[in-house]
């Protein structure tokens, strides 16, 4: 039994050892992103890395100047959160037909429009045309009254 657990607590050591390991080849594979994202040198990329607690992202955003999103849903529970995705959509549905209401008035108002001028494009063509008329009437009589004095004095 002494030597299984002896065994048992070599091979966890072994494991911390392995672990260890890795984690240092990660530190030192964030630290050599930061610095090569950012004008730090090792030891500051070190010490951003440490304040932010090991989060390479918000580092260099830091060093960007990006202010870090604060997420509104963070101390709501999950049925809150169901809730908020609801009524989200249901506003973003009821501007969307709203809109398309408002959409469709102006267009018919635009119709209406349209249909109104060409009703008075209509009714000036037709003045124009009842004037030109008229005013072909009133050559043809003058016309006329022209060739009866040309008769007349051709027989007199």
């Amino acid at each position: 039994m002494n030597q299984q657990h002896q065994q048992q607590q070599e091979e966890q050591q072994r494991r911390n050892e392995w672990l260890k390991e890795k984690m240092e080849v990660r530190r030192k594979q964030q630290i050599q992103f930061i610095m090569t994202q950012t004008n730090y040198d090792e030891i500051e990329a070190t010490q951003k890395l440490e304040e932010c607690n090991n989060d390479v992202m918000k580092v260099i955003g830091e060093y960007l100047g990006i202010a870090p999103k604060k997420d509104e849903n963070a101390n709501k529970t999950k049925n809150q959160k169901i809730f908020s995705v609801i009524r989200d959509i249901m506003d973003s549905g009821s501007r969307n037909f709203i809109m398309q209401q408002e959409r469709a008035k102006k267009i018919e108002e635009v119709k209406k429009t349209m249909e109104k001028r060409n009703k008075q494009n209509k009714q000036n063509k037709q003045n124009e045309q009842n004037k030109q008329n008229e005013q072909n009437e009133q050559i043809e009589s003058s016309n006329d009254d022209n060739n009866i004095k040309i008769i007349k004095e051709k027989i007199d």
